[in-house]
């Protein structure tokens, strides 16, 4: 491409809320963030490339740090790209960041680990206010079980028990490094650190952790559950509006 050796590798760091949204990666059957992202900076001046997300998430997924690569050869500066963005994208959307990075640097590629959060609406009455971003789990979770059930998952394991049955991966191998639960009131808050995750893995995760937390299983079981490598082994996939896509290490 003529002036490709002239394009500026930009950093995008993105929030969306991801309710009206069929996820990150641009597809023929419906709005995704990417695609709304790339229709305003086709508006910008100068060659330019796709960009590369750091990962897809499902449909109706959140984030607060969605990293994005991007390739652009005008001559904006970081901060008048930044405004701009801002100012011409939907409100569900928000560049937090530009950042001017080294050729070397791709979202996907680059990326050493992410967490993730999922939230739990532990309530006797659902919050109507967070309908859109937290599962309402009406029977009484036990803390202590979801944390030590949590402790199992810890360490680098085949998760095949937690991967769509969709999902298409060269290998279902993943290192968890962190998997955390704090709780605020009626609210239960799942971190999950890991250096790459499956298609629906957070989610499977959460809806299997919840068994536990209704007293199912001893915590034990989760070791059988992994060790399974089968979806069967696992719970129920929890709905995608209690997810968010936290933050990408690099």
């Amino acid at each position: 491409m003529a002036g490709e050796f002239f394009l500026r590798n930009l950093k995008l760091t993105i929030a969306y809320d991801g309710s009206n949204y069929h996820g990150w990666q641009v597809q023929p059957n419906g709005i995704t963030v990417q695609e709304q992202l790339e229709s305003v900076a086709a508006k910008f001046p100068g060659i330019q490339t796709r960009m590369e997300g750091s990962g897809r998430t499902d449909a109706g997924v959140h984030a607060w740090g969605q990293v994005a690569s991007w390739g652009y050869g005008g001559e904006l500066p970081s901060e008048r790209i930044w405004a701009a963005f801002n100012s011409l994208l939907p409100k569900d959307i928000a560049v937090r960041r530009v950042e001017e990075v080294s050729a070397t640097f791709h979202a996907r590629k680059s990326a050493r680990a992410k967490t993730y959060l999922y939230i739990i609406d532990n309530g006797q009455v659902a919050n109507p206010l967070l309908r859109n971003y937290a599962w309402h789990v009406r029977q009484p979770l036990d803390f202590n079980a979801l944390q030590q059930a949590s402790s199992f998952l810890v360490g680098p394991h085949d998760f095949l028990s937690f991967k769509a049955l969709d999902g298409k991966t060269a290998t279902s191998y993943r290192t968890i490094i962190q998997a955390r639960w704090l709780k605020r009131g009626p609210y239960l808050m799942l971190f999950v650190k890991g250096n790459g995750f499956l298609k629906n893995m957070v989610r499977i995760i959460v809806g299997t952790l919840v068994d536990f937390g209704r007293g199912k299983y001893r915590p034990q079981k989760m070791a059988e559950i992994i060790s399974a490598r089968n979806r069967t082994a696992a719970g129920i996939t929890a709905p995608a509006q209690g997810l968010i896509l936290r933050s990408v290490d690099y």
